[in-house]
């Protein structure tokens, strides 16, 4: 009679493995959820910060008639880029303010520079005399500069800053976005914060003759457009930071990894990211969104630009 009380009261093992694999499957569904909601907050806060650099271009745009550059400046072969360019006009390469005769050049390249033999930057009295801002304030995010955050895997080093121990004065940093997934040398970092200046006196996305929509665009075409895709060409060249063994970035036709299965360019994944839906030869086929005035993207959750997760400052 004991024996079947003690029966009655065990667990079979069947019970025992039904036990275990519910809470197993409660514990993926919690998971999930709990992931979804860090992945949710991660892009508002993404968007909060978004919200602080408009509001320091807007002010930048005050007090100097217009938004920052963001072309691309290559002199000896050393690139500056657009995601450099907004951290010069919102911080200042040192972060104490905008050097009006900055001239949007490679620090210490004299090819852009016109009224002086040495950088701005490093003739510190007369550079803060005439500095600007800063127009950000770093509690809404951080910098680093290129060499910081990929280290010796950069593949193409042409972007200036990618030596180990630049002095303050030649810095030329970029903001990273939020998503600090990054295992770096230096830490956690995030992904940089990619700027483009629109155009407003060139096209949208059409071929100016035709009218006619470019499916695959090339450097040429870029160039006629509101935005240019080359403007940070040289940052979406660099290997994927979570993931350097995965060859080129997103720029290279050559190793683009194609993540979402789309088949498409890195330029068309861009142009599509950033046009307005609908088409209408009459008034400007493919308008892009902020025709005007300024385009920001986060590589989003995935650390990876042209995937559907990037984050941006349009809708």
């Amino acid at each position: 009679m004991q024996d079947r009380q003690r029966q009655l009261k065990a667990f079979t093992l069947i019970e025992l493995l039904t036990v275990v694999a519910v809470i197993s499957m409660l514990i993926m569904i919690f998971s999930v959820g709990t992931r979804k909601v860090t992945i949710i907050g991660r892009g508002l806060q993404q968007k909060s910060v978004f919200h602080a650099m408009e509001v320091g271009l807007e002010l930048f745009s005050g007090d100097f008639e217009a938004y920052p550059e963001s072309a691309v400046r290559d002199a000896s072969g050393v690139k500056v880029t657009g995601a450099q360019h907004v951290v010069e006009a919102l911080l200042g390469r040192d972060e104490q303010g905008f050097e009006p005769r900055t001239g949007w050049y490679p620090p210490n390249d004299k090819l852009y520079r016109a009224d002086a033999p040495d950088d701005l930057y490093t003739n510190t009295v007369d550079s803060l005399a005439r500095r600007k801002g800063p127009y950000f304030d770093l509690k809404y995010g951080s910098v680093s500069t290129i060499y910081e955050l990929w280290d010796s895997n950069t593949g193409p080093s042409a972007i200036y800053d990618s030596t180990s121990s630049p002095t303050p004065v030649q810095r030329s940093p970029v903001i990273t976005d939020v998503f600090e997934r990054n295992e770096t040398p230096n830490g956690r970092r995030g992904m940089p914060i990619l700027y483009f200046k629109a155009d407003p006196a060139k096209v949208f996305r059409i071929d100016p003759i035709t009218r006619q929509t470019v499916d695959v665009p090339t450097p040429s075409d870029y160039r006629q457009w509101t935005y240019n895709f080359e403007d940070n060409g040289a940052v979406l060249e660099l290997p994927w930071l979570r993931d350097p063994s995965k060859g080129g970035g997103l720029d290279s036709n050559i190793h683009y990894q194609d993540p979402d299965d789309t088949g498409k360019t890195p330029a068309q994944l861009f142009y599509e990211l950033i046009t307005k839906p609908g088409a209408d030869p009459d008034r400007g086929f493919f308008r892009p969104y902020n025709e005007r005035t300024f385009i920001l993207i986060s590589a989003g959750w995935d650390g990876i630009f042209g995937t559907k997760d990037d984050i941006v400052n349009f809708d």
